[in-house]
């Protein structure tokens, strides 16, 4: 079953049973208020009767004469009840004309008796339903009786109102539910099949045809942002692969190269041939280098880990002192108490990333500074510095200037510390130093 049909029908069977309590309940509580007015009515006819007659308290059996005849005209100033006397022998001695009510056990139990008056409800001999009050006199017991065809008969008649009315108001819900539906399920099979041609043709630059601002307009929203991203993460996708692919061809084309030296000259002197070597354990490293980056990359994109509150004086500290440790190099930190949500693992890689940046270019003995200010990781070293025509590009993915394509180094690692910036909303920046030497770091928000 559909989404549409399965809308259309809650909203009738809501609308149904809604109606159909309302109804019951109506009918219930009218039932019981008729039931009570006609033994109120009953009570009242009874105690009149009795009270024309003595109260049947010990009176002369004479003043009930006019009961052992039969009571054609329905007379005693009751005419809309009927009246039946039985004696003690249990014989029907007088009654309406045309009512023949059966005397049960408890009508004869009151016979000659002095029980209080109760109230029953019983079918005649012509099928029809009457309520009836019996009560004792000295003659015999006097029923009074009302006929329930017409309380039967509002009864009917309201039962077979509230059964249309549930009907109606259940097709009425059921051809509203179903517009409902309509508007609400357009727009969604609209959805699943812009889904379902993106499983398809695999293109992420089709848009979710929803608008509005109810959940479906929502999610047609989340839909074409998720779309957005997927095609972002694609284009990022290949063109580190195609960037990669770019930058290990160097490499593999130096160690093809000298690879293919060592054999034509198997015979070559000791001193170009430690250079060879040499060179093949450079070329080597940098693809070891590159291999490891580009993972790191993926691995970062596709990371997990949930933001938290991070001091970061203690990360930039856990990662100087395992640079220390690395390189034997002095590494100053000066910091404050800035507090960031960051996901920690990628907040120490980056700064793991500048780290390595200023160790590589300060080759001088003077310590590598790193500071803390209100959310501002800044590493600064004592290096040649950056070329001018070098700084709007410095971030680039596999960018490296001309200088410093002779050192190691893949030209990644400043990369992924702006894509760190980014993923948290901060900012990256570099500038030269006005006493020799580079700044290089990032800013990041939610600072507390």
């Amino acid at each position: 079953m559909s989404l549409r049909w399965k809308l259309t029908l809650a909203l009738a069977v809501i609308a149904a049973l809604g109606t159909g309590v309302v109804g019951l309940l109506s009918y219930q509580s009218t039932q019981s208020r008729l039931m009570t007015e006609i033994d109120r009515s009953l009570v009242n006819a009874t105690n009149g009767f009795l009270d024309r007659r003595g109260g049947g308290r010990g009176d002369r059996p004479g003043s009930f004469d006019n009961l052992r005849l039969s009571i054609p005209e329905r007379p005693l100033g009751i005419e809309q009840f009927v009246v039946q006397l039985v004696e003690p022998s249990g014989d029907v001695v007088a009654a309406t004309e045309g009512v023949d009510l059966p005397v049960t056990e408890d009508v004869i139990a009151l016979v000659g008796g002095d029980g209080a008056p109760w109230l029953s409800t019983e079918r005649a001999d012509d099928g029809s339903e009457y309520r009836l009050r019996s009560f004792a006199t000295p003659i015999g017991v006097v029923r009074v009786g009302r006929d329930l065809a017409e309380t039967q008969n509002v009864l009917d008649d309201l039962r077979t109102r509230a059964v249309l009315l549930s009907t109606l108001v259940a097709m009425v819900a059921a051809v509203v539910g179903w517009l409902i539906a309509l508007r609400v399920t357009s727009r969604l099979r609209r959805l699943s099949i812009a889904a379902e041609n993106v499983a398809a043709t695999g293109r992420l630059t089709l848009d979710a045809p929803v608008t509005g601002r109810d959940e479906a307009g929502r999610l047609g929203r989340s839909f074409s942002e998720m779309l957005a991203a997927l095609s972002r993460s694609k284009e990022q996708q290949q063109r580190l692969v195609e960037d990669a692919g770019h930058e290990l061809r160097t490499p593999l084309t130096s160690l093809r190269t000298n690879l293919d030296v060592l054999k034509r000259h198997p015979a070559m002197d000791d001193a170009m041939r430690t250079q060879i070597l040499a060179d093949i354990d450079r070329d080597t490293a940098e693809l070891s280098s590159l291999v490891e980056e580009v993972v790191a990359v993926a691995a970062d994109r596709h990371t997990t880990e949930l933001p938290e509150p991070v001091r970061l004086a203690d990360a930039v500290e856990r990662v100087a002192d395992k640079a220390r440790r690395r390189t034997t190099r002095d590494i100053v930190v000066t910091s404050d108490d800035s507090i960031a949500m960051v996901r920690p693992a990628l907040l120490e890689r980056a700064i793991s990333n500048l780290l390595d940046n200023a160790l590589k270019f300060d080759v001088s003995d003077v310590p590598v500074e790193v500071t803390v200010h209100r959310g501002t990781i800044t590493v600064a070293d004592r290096g040649p510095g950056i070329p001018v025509a070098d700084l709007a590009h410095v971030f680039d993915r596999f960018h490296r200037s001309v200088e410093a394509r002779t050192m190691p180094g893949s030209g990644l690692g400043l990369s992924i510390v702006a894509e760190v910036a980014a993923t948290h909303d901060g900012t990256v920046f570099a500038r030269n130093r006005t006493s020799g030497g580079a700044e290089v770091g990032l800013t990041l928000p939610n600072v507390g």
